[in-house]
């Protein structure tokens, strides 16, 4: 009988998030690092090199200096090729620095996930950080909420930001924010308290990979977003040996 550790596997998943969090704090800094990072997540599953490239050409350093809400979705959706409206934009915004609106792709794309929409959902976050900075945002959120005994609760309140869905949210989370900070977080309880929520919190939405899974193996029974996380990974890599995966039983 077929038989797989879906813990192990887990592991294995956040091991190589963690390693890219690394990778990416060795050529930015980490604010930098995590704002590439929440940008590339909103272009899934067609436009992702379009938001790094969006990232790119509007850093978070500049984003700071904006502050208001209203100017900083202004400035993305120039950036971005959306929109020639400049009003409000400081005298040292770079006007000839943008993407052709013709790159953006809407093929296959829900409406509600427009790169558009997309962009004025982000703003409220970016808004929100601007004065402490998005790292130290999310790690005070999650030190406020170390004490906690509900996974549920703390995630609403550690991502609280209107814009985005709480599924998405959920996904931000424990695919970027989880894993940079266990990787740059010097707060020991903050460390603990990520380990914590990925091995207690309940599993995130089907996708196309558990649904495909369920469909193959349905006596299995996904109880944790670590165990969900450990499907993703199984997922896609089909050719991982099934012994492997028996590791650390």
């Amino acid at each position: 009988m077929l038989f797989l550790n879906l813990n192990h596997l887990g592991g294995k998943w956040l091991e190589l998030k963690k390693q890219r969090m690394q990778n990416l704090l060795k050529i930015a800094s980490p604010d930098e690092a995590l704002y590439r990072e929440i940008m590339l997540s909103l272009g899934y599953p067609r436009n992702k090199v379009n938001f790094l490239e969006l990232a790119l050409i509007l850093p978070y350093s500049e984003i700071k200096k904006l502050k208001e809400r209203e100017i900083i979705e202004r400035a993305l959706s120039y950036r971005a090729g959306f929109s020639d409206d400049k009003d409000g934009l400081p005298d040292y915004f770079d006007l000839s620095l943008r993407m052709s609106k013709s790159v953006w792709e809407y093929r296959g794309t829900r409406p509600a996930n427009f790169p558009e929409k997309r962009i004025k959902g982000i703003t409220e976050l970016l808004t929100k950080s601007v004065e402490r900075g998005l790292v130290n945002l999310f790690e005070d959120n999650v030190r406020s909420q170390k004490e906690s005994k509900n996974p549920k609760s703390a995630l609403r309140s550690i991502m609280d930001f209107e814009g985005i869905g709480i599924q998405r949210k959920e996904e931000m989370f424990f695919n970027i924010v989880m894993p940079f900070l266990m990787v740059f977080s010097k707060d020991k309880g903050v460390c603990e308290f990520l380990k914590l929520m990925f091995e207690c919190y309940p599993p995130l939405h089907d996708n196309k990979l558990t649904k495909a899974f369920k469909n193959e193996y349905p006596d299995y029974e996904i109880k944790t977003v670590k165990e969900y996380m450990g499907v993703v990974f199984f997922q896609k890599n089909k050719e991982v040996r099934v012994m492997d995966s028996k590791l650390g039983e």
